[in-house]
């Protein structure tokens, strides 16, 4: 079989997740399956050493023991900041090959290796390692995960002219339930007198683009006051209390599963929010609420979060966080493989490598 990589049109579209998916699912019909993530682009200190996050993650889910410096072998984040096409010129170095010598190594014994691309399809152009230049590197089949827009049949007009012969089929990602019947009926019709191959699309999910209070807790710098051992709840949304604790009630009673932010000084909404669903209270200014609040939090089984910011700036870090949502939960790994087996043809993706 052909190596597989995992490409997309923009950063966070869901490369990882179908990787984890394909390769769980390969691997339950007795297939060997390697990884690698070749450009780190979530620089993480492992052993000594820098590897991608992403990597360290899914090599341990798959059970893999590879040389952590082959399954991520060329920090980009760090090129980026250190390497000028100057640079390049006067001493080249040939990342490429690189990549190439570690392919082969992980790649001896297995059936196939999932390669997961860096955060779009252009990264890596000016240093000769893009994924268009890995896959021909390699013999690689390559998926482009597609995140659903108005203009995608351009996006995956043009990914079939840069990949050409390369390019296995697309999977669309985080479909609006209101787009899916334009989907099936004009887009994917379209794409197929293209002879474009779609192995599948996914509607927008809850589950996987929530995050963890744990996640919150450290991207926010919190300390945490109340019922530690719940950081691993996962929240789906955000809502704001600045109001009166009658209007809050109601407020928060349409949503579940939310992390609520509010003055640390607002107890009254603080006790709203903790009768209604609530995974989490997300107390800004570093005012710490009463200790009424924090027992009451405690027995629900809620953990609060104190930080440092006020409530505009901790909203714009939330939305920082939301970009990368990561899969490393064991609820969203479940998820996943469920999704990649109801909605992902896997048969049509094992012909187009074999």
């Amino acid at each position: 079989m052909k190596p597989l990589l995992f490409a997309s049109n923009q950063a966070y579209s869901g490369k990882s997740s179908f990787c984890v998916g394909i390769g769980i699912l390969l691997k339950e019909k007795g297939y060997k399956v390697g990884y690698m993530k070749p450009i780190i682009t979530l620089p993480f200190p492992i052993e000594g050493q820098i590897a991608d996050e992403d990597a360290k993650y899914i090599s341990k889910l798959f059970d893999i023991n590879d040389d952590i410096s082959d399954i991520s072998p060329v920090n980009y984040i760090e090129l980026l900041r250190t390497v000028s096409p100057k640079n390049l010129e006067k001493n080249p170095e040939n990342f490429l090959d690189k990549i190439g010598k570690s392919y082969e190594k992980l790649s001896a014994g297995r059936d196939i290796l999932l390669i997961e691309g860096a955060r779009t399809i252009e990264d890596g152009m000016h240093l000769g390692i893009s994924a268009r230049e890995i896959c021909r590197k390699v013999d690689a089949k390559v998926i482009v995960i597609v995140r659903y827009a108005d203009e995608m049949l351009d996006k995956v007009l043009y990914y079939s002219e840069f990949f050409q012969d390369t390019l296995a089929g697309i999977i669309v990602n985080l479909v609006p339930g209101e787009y899916v019947n334009r989907l099936k009926t004009e887009v994917f019709p379209y794409l197929e007198k293209n002879k474009i191959k779609i192995f599948g699309y996914v509607t927008s999910d809850n589950i996987l683009s929530s995050v963890s209070v744990k996640d919150i807790a450290a991207h926010l710098e919190a300390k945490v006051l109340s019922a530690e051992e719940k950081q691993g709840e996962l929240v789906e949304a955000f809502m704001l209390g600045a109001m009166g604790h009658d209007l809050a009630l109601s407020y928060f009673k349409t949503k579940t599963e939310k992390a609520v932010i509010t003055g640390g000084d607002r107890a009254d909404i603080q006790l709203a929010a903790l009768e209604t669903g609530t995974k989490c209270l997300i107390l800004t200014g570093n005012f710490s609420p009463s200790s009424i609040v924090v027992g009451r939090a405690q027995d629900l089984g809620v953990p609060i979060l104190l930080v440092k910011y006020d409530s505009i700036t901790t909203i714009e870090k939330l939305n920082e966080i939301l970009g990368h949502t990561g899969f490393h939960e064991f609820k969203k790994i479940d998820k996943i493989v469920k999704i990649t087996r109801d909605s992902i043809d896997l048969e049509a993706i094992i012909s187009s490598v074999e």
